[in-house]
């Protein structure tokens, strides 16, 4: 009942909010757990003290000061032993039912006598197995046995020390969880670890070879005062009158699976999930997903992408590496499979043209410009055109020396030089020819 406000105090925010608006339990949803305290009655307990008080009436209180917190939640019932004296197994003083405090206190105002009581636990626990106030519960059930000796009939037998053990199988097989407390620096810490374990209650981490009361770690609950002895009593209080996921109102306090929330986890972290009407609500702990080329480890086993190229949409150059002129790099992008698409936008060189742009992508546009190109290079202009400011255009015409139209020799009316001269004339004819051509052009390249 503590246990699960403290949980639910410790819960994030939103969580918080859920688990403080559980539903109103009805009339028939409330079960509360089954619970026998089986209570050393043997002379030690008189005789034996702590701090000036026995042993009996520090255990009376601290059952009293834990009865007052649990009584409304739990069916509480009260067995001593021994009964009626000396080795007799221990009987019924209390059958369990809610708010039985006072007639448990009742039972518990006379004390055991200074001799002659001894201490058949393990003959208690067999009879407990049988109580049909006890077993005959649908509700969970439960016994707190606490002993401050040993196993112990006179005369002695060593032969019965672990008999205890036999009878928590015994309390096992009737569907009755046994929690073991030994009470003062003189129990038998051998034989209650062993019950301890085979009741399935031992303390996580426990040594069950412990032999002394004094060592650490028990499998049971080892309680050396008073204060200690209310400690372990609300401990067990605590696990008995837990509420659990089930849809009733298990600690009847008129509200069903409050304030349960637990741990939870998957691959990719933990998380937690939360009790609505008898079920446990999904675990929020991050999803485990399909692994995509995402550059994310999606399904969380330790491994980033595996299989893929590339992180899907991601970007890379292609084809031409150069961006001089008219040139231009592709670019080549990630596909959701992972793979690298085809090369898009990649422009290589091409033989320049009279456009006004690198095509060659050698730095230079529209080179030889003004030239009228022959040879076996691809011409940028049809003949007859000249490629200027990055446009075919025609050349301009070239007129031919007057000599040559009108055919005469120098001195000679209608005469051709080259016929009366051995053709001397002729040859300075044409190379005069040519040099005019060649200043024509040089002019205008010039210009």
């Amino acid at each position: 009942m503590r246990n699960s406000t403290l949980i639910a105090a410790s819960l994030p925010a939103g969580l918080v909010a859920v688990a403080a608006l559980p539903a109103r339990a009805t009339a028939n949803t409330c079960r509360p757990p089954r619970v026998m305290v089986v209570l050393d009655k043997s002379s030690s307990m008189q005789t034996g003290t702590i701090n000036g008080v026995t042993k009996w009436n520090i255990a009376k209180n601290a059952l009293g000061q834990v009865l007052t917190e649990v009584q409304g939640s739990a069916e509480v019932g009260l067995m001593t032993f021994p009964k009626p004296n000396q080795c007799g197994a221990g009987g019924l003083d209390v059958a369990p039912a809610l708010n039985t405090r006072t007639a448990i206190m009742d039972a518990l105002a006379t004390p055991p006598p200074t001799s002659g009581f001894y201490t058949p636990m393990a003959q208690t626990l067999e009879v407990a197995a049988t109580e049909p106030t006890l077993v005959g519960a649908s509700a969970p059930r439960y016994l707190v046995v606490i002993t401050d000796g040993w196993q112990w009939c006179s005369p002695y037998d060593p032969a019965t020390r672990y008999d205890g053990v036999d009878a928590i199988g015994s309390l096992n097989a009737a569907g009755v969880t046994t929690y073991v407390v030994g009470f003062g620096a003189a129990v038998d810490a051998s034989a209650l670890n062993l019950m301890a374990v085979e009741a399935g209650t031992a303390r996580p981490g426990c040594n069950p070879s412990n032999t002394q009361p004094s060592d650490p770690n028990h499998c049971y609950f080892q309680a050396d005062n008073a204060a200690a002895l209310v400690a372990v009593l609300e401990q067990i209080a605590d696990v008995v009158t837990e509420e659990i996921c089930d849809g009733l109102d298990n600690d009847c306090d008129g509200l069903v699976d409050e304030g349960l929330v637990r741990d939870c986890a998957s691959a990719c972290g933990a998380g937690q999930e939360t009790c609505t009407a008898g079920s446990w609500g999904g675990c929020d702990a991050p999803a485990v997903e399909t692994e995509i080329c995402d550059g994310l480890d999606n399904n969380c086993d330790g491994t980033t992408d595996p299989g893929c190229e590339c992180t899907v949409g991601e970007t890379r150059p292609c084809g031409e590496t150069s961006d001089v002129g008219a040139c231009n790099p592709g670019v080549q992008t990630c596909g959701a499979d992972g793979t690298w698409g085809s090369c898009q936008g990649s422009v290589g060189p091409v033989p320049e043209m009279c456009d006004g742009l690198d095509n060659d992508c050698d730095g230079e546009t529209d080179e030889d410009e003004g030239i009228l190109l022959r040879g076996p290079a691809p011409l940028m202009c049809q003949p007859g055109e000249v490629c200027l400011g990055g446009q075919c255009q025609p050349e301009d015409p070239i007129v031919p020396p007057t000599d040559e139209e009108t055919g005469l020799d120098a001195g000679q009316p209608g005469g051709c030089g080259c016929a009366t001269d051995g053709g001397a004339g002729g040859l300075a004819s044409g190379l005069l020819a040519l040099g005019v051509m060649l200043g024509v052009l040089r002019r205008r390249r010039r210009a």
